[in-house]
């Protein structure tokens, strides 16, 4: 008979969140292949999406690549086949904090004293960027609530 440690259960909130900023970033994909193909008027205009950083095709080709790292985690935690470790979770909350800080940063420096700047100006991109590193957030709390240290104990 298998038997699920339940420290290693997967965590159902954590799926679901994932999930959710997963279907998030997935609509931002798609409403950005969607726009110049068939422009809808309750979208931002294509323009919006992106802010000319990196060449378009290269920007599409990183967001699926992205997309389907985020399918595989979700897939990998729900099947509790994701092995939470302490210092990757202690790393990612490292990482997504200054992701979140820096793209909180560009947002509001982008609406107050840098909007002259095309960069800081582009609010949709900086948006999804906050939902990204939302996602890395709660893949820490994933690792550092759920791991097991030596002796087998939360």
């Amino acid at each position: 008979m298998n038997v699920i440690q339940p420290q290693r259960k997967a965590s159902g909130v954590h799926v679901v969140l994932l999930s959710i900023l997963t279907a998030a970033f997935f609509c931002r994909v798609a409403a950005q292949l969607l726009q110049p193909l068939w422009p809808l008027d309750a979208l931002p205009a294509f323009e919006s999406w992106h802010s000319a950083t990196l060449p378009y095709p290269l920007l599409v080709a990183s967001q699926f690549v992205i997309l389907a790292v985020q399918v595989w985690l979700i897939l990998s935690i729900a099947r509790n086949a994701h092995r939470p470790r302490r210092f990757v979770g202690q790393l990612l909350l490292i990482a997504g904090t200054l992701y979140f800080a820096l793209m909180l940063f560009r947002l509001v420096a982008g609406m107050t004293f840098l909007q002259h700047l095309p960069w800081f100006q582009a609010r949709l991109p900086t948006i999804f960027h906050l939902v990204l590193a939302t996602f890395l957030l709660v893949l820490a709390d994933f690792h550092l609530r759920c791991h097991t240290n030596e002796a087998g104990r939360p």
